[in-house]
């Protein structure tokens, strides 16, 4: 599906949003990688996974399948990488069980460090909310349990929690929110 079929528009804020290609692949690990060993170092250990080489197999196998997306500022740069897909993922069936309805499941959402405390993180999950041309459905996405300051921010970028469930011995939360609404 290109950018057309999942979004009305392709900007946010003065940013260009746009599907990453091979030639990202680079750019989207070093981004994921930075992202978590600035969590490991805060004691953080969600994204441990993604300081693996079995994890680089996983992002580059999500940019050839055309889910993950980057935002650049306006001289090209990089600011934002997430992944966004209509499909369940072994990991979202897992925690979300086996589902057959109108979502968009959201991974990988990291913030380039020069970027951090700008709110783009907040304002991109709202963009994707009011930008999504998917009809009636909801945006879903998981975190760890034991991240309080990451489970604030998505009830305050106005996500529901909707429970926990323990998937491949991890406690994790998740939340969604209509799209749309």
């Amino acid at each position: 599906m290109d950018m057309k079929g999942l979004f009305k528009q392709d900007t946010f804020r003065d940013y260009t949003v746009r599907k990453a290609t091979d030639q990202d692949a680079e750019t989207v690990i070093q981004m994921i990688r930075e992202a978590a060993g600035w969590l490991a170092d805060k004691g953080i250990h969600q994204w441990d996974y993604y300081l693996t080489d079995e994890a680089m197999l996983e992002i580059n196998q999500a940019i050839k399948a055309g889910t993950t997306y980057l935002i650049e500022n306006q001289e090209k740069y990089a600011v934002t990488t997430f992944n966004l897909s209509l499909e369940q993922s072994e990991l979202d069936i897992s925690v979300w069980g086996n589902r057959n309805d109108r979502a968009l499941y959201l991974h990988r959402l990291a913030v380039d460090k020069n970027y951090r405390h700008k709110r783009i993180g907040k304002g991109l999950l709202e963009w994707i909310c009011v930008n999504s041309l998917l009809d009636d459905g909801v945006i879903r996405l998981d975190c760890v349990a034991d991240n309080p300051a990451l489970n604030q921010f998505y009830v305050n970028a106005g996500f529901t929690f909707s429970g926990y469930v323990r998937a491949k011995e991890i406690q994790f939360s998740r939340y969604e929110r209509p799209l749309n609404a």
